[in-house]
């Protein structure tokens, strides 16, 4: 396994980003110099144990974007041993070497590991949470039952068998407490991941309807744990942002992201919801086929729908399906429901479990059926999804994203004296990189009406600024000056940047 960490992590940090590529990079940049959640220097909740991270990394390079993705890169590759023991836990060593190779290849979870954002950090807090309290499922069928008998349903070998039945008790309690530590800690990073917190009392009250010896212990330890994770993150963010704003902040963001810009089910629903859903799932989180890709990912997708399917055809859903569904369910409501499913990154902590799957189907094949085929389909399926994963990483390291591009272009062609540029999002991109700018965040023609109307001087070149499919709420007859093309596998501005200037009302 110590061999599987060295390459994910030289491989992520070969191919590490170069630029800040969304607004939320931004908010993170703008934080490390002047961290300010009324300003969104990041938004809210501040994310603290990220910026903590990174501002360590800061220290070391002086350096925004290295210092925003190192903490992916290595938390990223670190995963792979709470994955791997999760999953040898669940399944079985073979499986879990397996999974491991799948997570390190995987075009999301690379991909997100290069990106200066908080997305990997937090994967690695929930995989070893997860993994830290399924040991508690396992060393309570180890006292319940007799010592060969519990060996054998647990698979675990003769030492941790005789530590367990002497210090089993113990055990549980402190695979407990790290475990809900890990979750609440791991909060700090992305507190978006919070339905995981019903992953977590589900697992203690499954426990209590065991009827365990030590069941206050179990809710005594569990409790503590998850509380002294949280504090050590929050206690320190209400210290310096201060409790009434920071509340404010909460209720202002909250408020905006289920009813205006957060992509919710409130705002975005219907068939258009399912379709992005499906295509971040499929598409952007396993690599599958779509109609604009390559013939490499349809054998890719053959071969992981086969392996899938036979994974549930084979797998016993015990104890062990509890646990998946109780770890995959309440989180993917939380996505179905709150979250922007186009944005394929905040599928990102599903992906483990359905990897799990995929690489259970393989062994199944190998064990099963005919093994010469099993490993050909294997290698086949690795070596594709290695080769997509290769490709969309290395056009990410290399590619200059779109809000980048147009600054550049801009800064080449106008003078900042005697131009005013209107745009949406695009906005931060120039806070950051052109500053100098006089650039407006508006949603329509009429804002910009109303704007230049205000102002006290009309500007020799008015520029708007808006993505293809927005650029009706302007009704531009004209043709666009340039257009700024974007790749939707690795741009966050997945449809591209269309430049216009404007020539009246």
């Amino acid at each position: 396994m110590h061999i599987l960490f060295f390459i994910c992590f030289l491989t992520r940090l070969c191919f590490v980003g170069r630029y800040l590529d969304s607004c939320d990079s931004i908010d993170f940049a703008l934080g490390l110099h002047d961290y300010d959640l009324s300003l969104l220097q990041p938004h809210f909740p501040g994310y603290p144990v990220y910026m903590v991270a990174s501002s360590l990394f800061f220290k070391l390079s002086h350096q925004d974007v290295w210092s925003l993705a190192m903490p992916g890169v290595l938390f990223g590759s670190i995963t792979v041993y709470p994955l791997s023991l999760l999953t040898r836990q669940l399944f079985s060593e073979r499986v879990a070497i397996l999974t491991a190779v799948l997570y390190l290849i995987n075009p999301l979870c690379w991909l997100q590991a290069e990106r200066p954002t908080s997305d990997a950090m937090g994967l690695f807090f929930v995989i070893s949470a997860a993994y830290l309290l399924y040991c508690v499922f396992k060393l309570k069928v180890l006292l319940r039952a007799p010592a060969s008998k519990a060996a054998e349903k647990a698979d675990i070998n003769l030492v941790t068998r005789c530590i367990s039945k002497r210090y089993g008790r113990l055990s549980d309690r402190n695979y407990l407490f790290l475990g809900s530590l890990f979750l609440g800690f791991g909060l700090g990073v992305r507190l978006s991941y919070f339905p995981f917190i019903a992953f977590w009392m589900g697992i203690l009250l499954y426990l209590a309807i065991q009827k365990m010896r030590f069941f206050k212990d179990v809710i005594l330890y569990g409790m503590m744990g998850f509380v002294i994770g949280v504090c050590v993150w929050f206690l320190p963010q209400i210290s310096y942002v201060g409790r009434h704003p920071f509340w404010g902040n909460c209720l202002s963001f909250s408020r905006g992201h289920f009813t205006d810009w957060g992509g919710s089910v409130i705002t975005f629903g219907g068939l258009g919801r399912v379709a992005c859903l499906v295509k971040s799932i499929w598409v952007y989180g396993l690599g599958g086929w779509w109609n604009d890709a390559s013939f490499l990912r349809l054998a890719a997708s053959l071969i992981m729908i086969v392996t899938f399917l036979y994974s549930f055809k084979r797998y016993q859903f015990d104890r062990r399906g509890f646990f998946l569904g109780l770890y995959v369910i309440p989180y993917m409501l939380w996505v179905i429901l709150g979250q922007n499913v186009a944005n394929p990154r905040h599928i990102m902590p599903i992906l483990p479990a359905v990897l799990m799957l995929i690489a259970y189907g393989l062994c199944k094949t190998y064990e099963e059926m005919n093994k010469g085929i099993s490993i050909i389909l294997t290698v086949a399926f690795v070596v594709s999804m290695s080769v997509i994963s290769f490709r969309l990483v290395l056009r990410y390291h290399n590619n200059v994203p779109a809000p980048i591009q147009l600054i550049q272009f801009i800064e080449k062609q106008f003078d900042c004296l005697s131009t005013k540029i209107y745009c949406g999002g695009e906005k931060r991109f120039f806070d950051y990189y052109a500053p100098q700018w006089d650039v407006r965040s508006i949603e329509d023609v009429t804002g910009l009406g109303i704007d230049l109307k205000s102002s006290l001087y009309k500007p020799q070149n008015i520029l708007i600024v808006r993505a293809l499919r927005k650029i009706e709420e302007f009704e531009a007859n004209n043709p666009p000056i340039i257009t700024f093309e974007a790749n939707p596998y690795t741009d966050d501005t997945k449809e591209g940047l269309l430049l216009y200037k404007w020539n009246g009302l």
